[in-house]
């Protein structure tokens, strides 16, 4: 958890994070803000940080899947 808040943090702004397990495995859940930009370059920065985040994550653990989620108009939306 430390490692993926770290990794993100260098970047951006981390406003919560969460460590779960669902059905034995272990879930990291982290909110970040990205710069106020063009619709789709905001979309592009946050995926490039989430791969940064799951890179340094994946040197003290394994990883499988990165879902990058988009809060609009009070849905969140994938990436």
């Amino acid at each position: 958890m430390d490692t993926a808040v770290a990794a993100l943090a260098a970047s951006h702004h981390v406003e919560a994070s969460q460590l779960d397990i669902v059905a034995g495995i272990p879930r990291i859940t982290l909110r970040f803000m990205v710069p106020d930009n063009e619709f789709s370059l905001e979309n592009s920065q946050a995926l490039h940080a989430a791969a940064n985040m799951r890179h340094a994550v994946e040197t003290v653990a394994d990883a499988e899947r990165l879902r990058v989620l988009r809060r609009r108009r009070g849905r969140w939306i994938p990436l």
